[in-house]
């Protein structure tokens, strides 16, 4: 269980603080160097109890911003899905489908290479043929 101290001084580095900043706000530090503070947040910071209380702020903030990012998610395709059925012109009905296919992976680009096995004496024959051919060096 964290001290009310501790919680604040996790619940403003979660928010966004740096740690001096945050042992600050959470503690009497008037009276304390700049390097005081330091010491004394770095050492906070590294506490079991205010570490462990870090990864679950920073965890639930992370479900926050994917459930955002989700609901962002489903906007865009509700809105492209809609532009898609009622737009006033082929090219944006077209265009809205378009995308909706893209996020669906329905339009991936694919490049197939076709490897070919030469040796060097094959090689070093196409390059002089090449090079002779725009004049930069005479056949021997």
């Amino acid at each position: 269980m964290l001290t009310a101290k501790q919680q604040k001084f996790a619940t403003a580095i979660a928010d966004g603080s740096d740690q001096t900043s945050a042992y600050k706000l959470a503690y009497d530090a008037q009276n304390m160097s700049p390097m005081a503070v330091w010491v004394e947040s770095s050492r906070l910071k590294r506490n079991p109890k205010v570490a462990l209380k870090l990864e679950e702020l920073n965890a639930e903030a992370e479900a926050v911003r994917q459930g955002l990012l989700l609901s962002r998610e489903e906007a865009i395709l509700a809105r492209l899905e809609h532009e898609a059925l009622t737009a006033k012109t082929d090219s944006a009905r077209i265009r809205a489908l378009e995308l909706l296919g893209r996020q669906a992976g329905l339009f991936v680009e694919r490049v197939e290479v076709e490897q070919v096995e030469r040796s060097v004496e094959v090689i070093e024959r196409d390059i002089r043929q090449r090079l002779h051919r725009l004049g930069l060096v005479n056949e021997d």
